[in-house]
């Protein structure tokens, strides 16, 4: 049988009121008090869990107290990290409080810590129906506007950020979401000015339902109905009148003031100060940058003044990757502000406790946005490099400035191009990735890194290569050539990219890819949200020729010969955890694929990833044969999984593109154009 976390607190209630408090020499003193909306909740039991995992289990707190008839309590407690509770009666109605800042670290200084208890909520029920959790939230009575829903599983550190799912609720305060049968913490919040899913702040509501963790079975939905209450806001909760000396410091109070953490400033490209942009720092488990810190709200945060000066409250040692943003829930859509902090190529800030890490500056522009009109600003340039000299060789290296590389460049390591900076690669330049596997993936960490521009023009004689240096070069010996929300303008031409796991990465960005060759990698080309134009390449024995995810961008693919790859194209469903999770992959803007050849690939020509619902149009190209059922053959959608959508392939070319593929490569026996691998 179910049994939720507020009964659990109540069939221990008198064992724990019996407990004798010792106060130890060292221990902080928390004082505070307990409401409901009626007013303060005396007899009320408050208790400090060192874990949330001792919460669910009913381990004996680190420390109760008891409330007085205003609702006042007073504990005595060591430093560390705790989850705080209250439990009470009014009347006939039980009431509980689980604070939306847990854990809390307390640390030497004393402060003042409220709770606000909302009525317990009923237990689950159970009804027939697909595994997941519908029901209604509620704020003061009436049902919750404008907020969100999100599922945590029990074992996180923190129930902050985004979930294992996150929605959006209705505006009678309902919601209706589907998970996968197991046991979640169900939160919700409401963000009053309504600005995406940044951290709350004074006024925004918190919801947590007090029979947590809740269990979502198998062929049954659970029925949950929950309330509300403002953060650092008792007054909109409760009208009583304070009690608090003003020499004790509430714990919002301890944190906003706090001298440990990281400090920094958001500028644009021009030093403008960029004013309300939320600055988030992830705790970095990896050795190399993660992608979902695209995506991923986090629980150490904080919001840029009218200068762009902001300052993250810190508890806990270790790297934290930063980033600047100013719309949070999935990753920075058109027009949108956003900007890594680039002083070193993982984007990381060390930080021990105690401590103040300072000018951790970043420049922030808009995603994928339309460049100015007028003259490009002229800067020097940094020459990297000989023709024909000896080999230059990179470690991790952030470029801050105009920089030219040319002849030999072998990297082990990353290479970050800054916002506002241009990397240009001359023609019959060599880019050698040594493999190097910090995050022991199996897939070298080797990588350029482009937030500012690139520009990679070859020629048809002298060709631009990105190569493994192995002696024994294979798939996955380096990551990539990746735009991540880069300056627009990046452009790339006569070049070959071999031995990557994705030659090319585009995300939130714009580049134009012409006459390349992409042969021996995992995946030729990867993108997401871009503006993208990959005209006359070839895609040769690739695991995926090219990979993509989303309806967004304006995307031309044409006049490309894709083949001898074990899948031609691969069109994925997008998975990351953002508000609306189910509706991520809703985009409109359908990429046009006009004028390629896409034939003979091993496995598919063109395949849709699990769960894929998007039919996908792709009309007009040659799929190596006349007959339907020969090119059905080599599609994976519908017509071979019920569950996925349709890839609409008709009408198709009756012959192969004349000259389509990189131009200048010798044709082979069969009419595709191929290429020897550039050995080191």
């Amino acid at each position: 049988m179910h049994c939720g976390t507020a009964g659990a607190f109540f069939a221990f209630l008198l064992l724990l009121l019996a407990t004798s408090v010792t106060t130890h020499a060292g221990d902080v003193t928390i004082e505070g008090r307990v409401f409901t909306e009626s007013g303060p909740l005396s007899d009320a039991l408050v208790s400090a869990h060192r874990s949330y995992s001792d919460l669910q289990r009913k381990v004996q707190p680190a420390a109760t107290a008891k409330t007085d008839k205003d609702g006042v309590y007073q504990l005595h407690i060591p430093p560390g990290s705790y989850h705080f509770t209250a439990t009470g009666e009014s009347g006939s109605r039980k009431f509980f409080a689980y604070h939306g800042s847990n854990p809390i670290s307390v640390d030497k200084e004393n402060f003042w810590l409220a709770l606000l208890a909302t009525a317990t909520d009923s237990p689950p029920v159970y009804v027939d129906g697909s595994p997941g959790v519908q029901g209604r939230i509620t704020y003061k009575g009436k049902p919750l506007e404008g907020a969100y829903l999100a599922l945590y599983k029990p074992e996180s550190k923190t129930f902050k950020g985004l979930g294992v799912k996150t929605e959006s609720i209705g505006a009678d305060g309902r919601f209706r979401l589907q998970v996968e049968p197991g046991n979640y913490v169900v939160t919700a919040r409401k963000i009053v000015t309504g600005k995406g899913n940044r951290p709350l702040q004074k006024g925004d509501l918190y919801c947590y339902y007090s029979q947590n963790p809740l269990e979502v079975k198998a062929d049954l939905t659970a029925q949950i109905e929950f309330s509300c209450y403002p953060k650092i806001d008792r007054n909109d909760f409760v009208a009583t009148p304070p009690v608090k000396s003003d020499a004790i410091k509430t714990v919002a109070e301890l944190s906003a003031t706090s001298k440990s953490g990281i400090r920094g400033k958001v500028t644009d490209a021009n030093n403008r100060p960029l004013a309300g942009m939320s600055v988030l720092a992830y705790r970095l488990t990896s050795p190399v940058f993660q992608m979902y810190h695209v995506y991923h709200g986090s629980e150490f945060s904080a919001e840029t003044d009218e200068r762009g000066n902001f300052l993250i409250p810190i508890d806990t040692d270790g790297d934290y990757g930063v980033v600047a943003r100013d719309t949070l829930g999935d990753g920075p859509h058109r027009g949108e502000l956003y900007g890594l902090y680039q002083g070193n190529v993982r984007h990381a800030v060390t930080f021990k406790q105690g401590e103040l890490v300072g000018n951790i500056n970043i420049i922030a522009g808009k995603v994928m946005d339309v460049p100015a009109q007028g003259k490009e600003r002229v800067q020097s340039e940094t020459i990297v490099g000989t023709p024909a000299g000896t080999p230059v060789i990179l470690d991790d290296t952030v470029i801050t400035q105009d920089t030219v590389w040319q002849g030999e460049i072998i990297i082990q390591g990353v290479i970050s191009v800054k916002r506002g900076a241009t990397l240009t690669i001359r023609p019959g330049t060599v880019v050698r990735f040594k493999k190097i596997d910090r995050d022991q993936n199996d897939v070298g960490d080797g990588e350029i890194l482009v937030e500012g521009r690139l520009i990679a023009r070859g020629n048809a004689d002298n060709k631009i290569v990105f190569t493994s240096a192995q002696e024994k070069p294979a798939a996955n010996d380096w990551s990539y050539l990746q735009f991540l929300a880069a300056n627009r303008g990046n452009i790339i031409e006569n070049c070959r990219f071999e031995y990557a796991f994705a030659g090319v990465m585009i995300h939130y960005a714009d580049v134009r890819i012409s006459d390349s060759v992409f042969q021996h990698n995992n995946r030729g080309i990867h993108y997401n949200t871009a503006d993208l134009n990959v005209d006359h390449c070839s895609f040769i024995d690739n695991r995926i020729g090219i990979r993509f995810m989303r309806l967004e961008g304006n995307v031309l693919i044409a006049n490309n010969d894709i083949s001898r790859n074990d899948i031609g194209v691969l069109f994925v469903r997008q998975h990351v955890n953002a508000v609306d999770f189910d509706l991520l992959n809703r985009g409109k803007e359908m990429p046009r694929f006009e004028g390629n050849n896409i034939f003979a690939n091993r496995t598919y020509n063109f395949s849709l990833g699990e769960g894929q619902e998007r039919d996908i149009t792709v009309a007009g190209n040659w799929w190596g044969s006349i007959k339907r059922e020969t090119i059905a053959e080599l599609m994976y959608d519908r017509s071979k999984d019920n569950s996925l959508s349709k890839i609409l392939y008709e009408p198709f070319l009756p012959e192969p593109v004349r000259n389509a593929g990189a131009r200048g490569l010798r044709p082979s026996a069969t009419g595709q154009a191929t290429t020897g691998g550039t050995r080191p």
